[in-house]
C-alpha cells in the first residue's frame, strides 16, 4: 500500500513536471517565432529603406551619381550593405560586396526584370548566418540588389535559446521540486486515510478517525464521509455486540431450565404427573427460543421486502376487541384500565395476522411499562390517505435519546430486564408496518407515558386489487 501511494506521487509529481515542461516549451515557441517575425520585419525595413535610398541617387544622375555618393558614405555604412546594379545585358554595372561576405552570388543570377520587390535569403557558407537581398528594378530597367547579413539576428537568436536552456533547466528544477512539495501536500489526506485503514486492519479498533482538513474539497469531504463511516460501523458493531449479548442472555434462560428440568427428570424417580410437567416446562422454555427465531426471522423477511401479506379489508374494530380480550386478564391484574375509540365501521387494507401481531406487540409493551392503576388507550381514526391507531399509554415513558433506539432489534430499555420480553415486539411492529407501506412513530415523555400511533394506507395496493 505504501509503494503504491508513493508510485502514485511519483506520477503526479511527473505529470507535474511534465506540465510545466510542455507549458514552457509552448511558451518559448511562441516567443521565439515572435522574436523571429519581428527582427525579421525589422531588418526587412532596414534593407528597404537603403534600398529607397540608392534607388533615389540613381535617379539623381545615374550610375555614377549612385557611384559618387555611395563613396562618400562612412566605411562603416558602406561594409553594412551589398549593393550591386546590373544592366539589362546581365552584366553588373556597379557592385559593393562587404568584406566577409562568404555568399553565393551566382544565386543571384536570372533574376527577372520586373517592378515587384523580390527578396531572397542566402545562407552564408559558414552556415552561421544568412544575407537578406531585395531586388529592385530601376527607372531605366537596370536590376538593383540590396542586401544585409542577419548574422546579428542569427546571435540573438542562439543567445536567445541558450537563455531558454537555462530557463528551461530551471523550470525543470523548480517543476520537479513544486511537484514534489503540491503532491505532498495534496496526497496528505491519502497517507493519512491509509494509514487510518491499516491501523484499523491491524488493531480491529473502530473508534480510529482521520483528522479533517479545514477546506471542504473533494479530499475533504472524502476525509469526513470517511469518518462518518468508521462511525457508523463503530455503532453497528457495537449494536451487534450488544444483540449478541442480549441473545445469549435470552436464550440462555431458557435453554438452561428446559436443560435442568430435563436432567432432574431423567435423574430421579417421578411419576407420570411430575414427568408431564417436566415435558411441559421444557416445552414451554423451547417454545420461547422457537419465538425468538421465528420473530428474528420474521423481522428479517419484512426488512428485505420478503414477507408474503394476505391483504384483505379487515374491520379493525373487531381484531382491537380480540386483542384486548387476550390482555384483558393481564390489565385487571395490574389494575390498568383499556379503552378503545375504534369506528365500528373502519376497514383497514391490510393481512389480518400480521395487524393482530402490531396490535398485540403494542398493547404488551404498553401493560409492561405501565404501573398499576394505568391506563391505556386504544383509538383510530381516519385521515387523507391513512389509517392512524394510535396505542397511549401512561406509563414510565422513553428518554429522548433511547426513542431513535427502541426500534432496533434486542434492543431493551430496561437494561436490568426486570421486565420479561426478547426486545424484538417493537422492532417487528416496524417491519410488519414497513411490509405494508406504513411507517410507525413514538411520541413519549419520560414519567408521563407514550403514544405510538400506527399509519396504514387506506386503500388496497394496486397489484392486490388486480387479483
Amino acid at each position: 500500500m505504501q509503494r503504491s501511494a508513493q508510485s502514485f506521487a511519483l506520477r503526479l509529481n511527473a505529470w507535474f513536471a511534465t506540465v510545466i515542461m510542455v507549458l514552457s516549451v509552448a511558451l518559448f515557441l511562441a516567443a521565439y517565432t515572435l522574436l523571429y517575425r519581428a527582427i525579421k520585419e525589422k531588418e526587412r525595413e532596414g534593407v528597404r529603406a537603403q534600398l529607397d535610398v540608392y534607388r533615389a541617387w540613381y535617379a539623381e544622375g545615374g550610375l555614377s551619381a549612385l557611384n559618387t555618393r555611395f563613396n562618400e558614405q562612412h566605411n562603416t555604412e558602406k561594409e553594412s550593405f551589398f549593393v550591386r546594379v546590373i544592366g539589362s545585358d546581365g552584366a553588373a554595372l556597379f557592385a559593393s560586396v562587404p568584406s566577409g561576405a562568404d555568399f553565393d552570388l551566382s544565386k543571384l543570377e536570372g533574376l527577372t526584370h520586373d517592378e515587384a520587390l523580390k527578396w531572397l535569403t542566402l545562407p552564408a557558407r559558414n552556415q552561421d548566418s544568412a544575407w537578406l537581398i531585395a531586388t529592385a528594378q530601376l527607372p531605366d530597367g537596370a536590376l538593383i540588389q540590396v542586401g544585409k547579413t542577419t548574422e546579428a539576428l542569427s546571435a540573438l537568436l542562439r543567445e536567445f535559446r541558450n537563455v531558454f536552456g537555462w530557463v528551461a533547466l530551471i523550470a525543470l528544477v523548480l517543476g520537479v521540486a513544486g511537484g514534489g512539495w503540491m503532491t505532498r501536500r495534496a496526497l496528505t489526506p491519502i497517507r493519512q486515510l491509509i494509514a487510518a485503514v491499516q491501523n484499523v486492519i491491524a488493531t480491529g479498533r473502530m473508534d480510529e478517525r482521520m483528522s479533517e482538513p479545514k477546506n471542504d474539497d473533494e479530499l475533504g469531504q472524502l476525509a469526513r464521509l470517511f469518518n462518518t463511516m468508521l462511525a457508523k460501523n463503530e455503532a453497528l458493531i457495537r449494536g451487534m455486540r450488544e444483540a449478541l449479548d442480549n441473545v445469549a442472555h435470552d436464550l440462555r434462560t431458557p435453554l438452561t431450565r428446559a436443560r435442568g428440568t430435563a436432567e432432574a427428570a431423567l435423574n430421579a424417580e417421578l411419576d407420570a404427573e411430575r414427568c408431564r410437567d417436566a415435558l411441559l416446562d421444557s416445552m414451554e422454555e423451547t417454545d420461547r427460543v422457537i419465538t425468538m427465531l421465528n420473530t428474528l426471522m420474521d423481522i428479517s423477511e419484512a426488512e428485505n421486502g420478503l414477507m408474503k401479506l394476505d391483504l384483505e379489508p379487515v374491520a379493525l374494530a373487531g381484531v382491537v376487541a380480540e386483542v384486548v380480550e387476550i390482555f384483558q386478564f393481564v390489565a385487571e391484574e395490574k389494575s390498568i384500565a383499556v379503552t378503545t375509540a375504534v369506528p365500528s365501521e373502519l376497514i383497514v387494507p391490510a393481512d389480518r395476522n400480521r395487524l393482530r401481531q402490531i396490535l398485540v406487540n403494542l398493547l404488551d409493551n404498553a401493560l409492561k411499562y405501565t404501573p398499576g392503576g394505568g391506563k391505556v388507550e386504544i383509538a383510530a381514526e381516519t385521515g387523507s390517505a391513512e389509517i392512524y391507531i394510535t396505542v397511549k399509554d401512561t406509563g414510565v415513558g422513553v428518554p429522548p435519546e433511547e426513542i431513535p433506539r427502541i426500534w432496533d432489534r434486542l434492543y431493551r430499555g430496561d437494561k436490568s430486564r426486570a421486565q420479561r420480553g426478547l426486545g424484538l415486539g417493537l422492532s417487528l411492529v416496524k417491519a410488519i408496518t414497513l411490509a405494508h407501506d406504513g411507517a410507525v412513530t413514538l411520541e413519549s415523555t419520560p414519567g408521563h407515558g407514550s403514544s405510538f400511533s400506527v399509519h396504514l394506507p387506506s386503500e388496497m395496493p394496486g397489484e392486490y386489487l388486480r387479483q
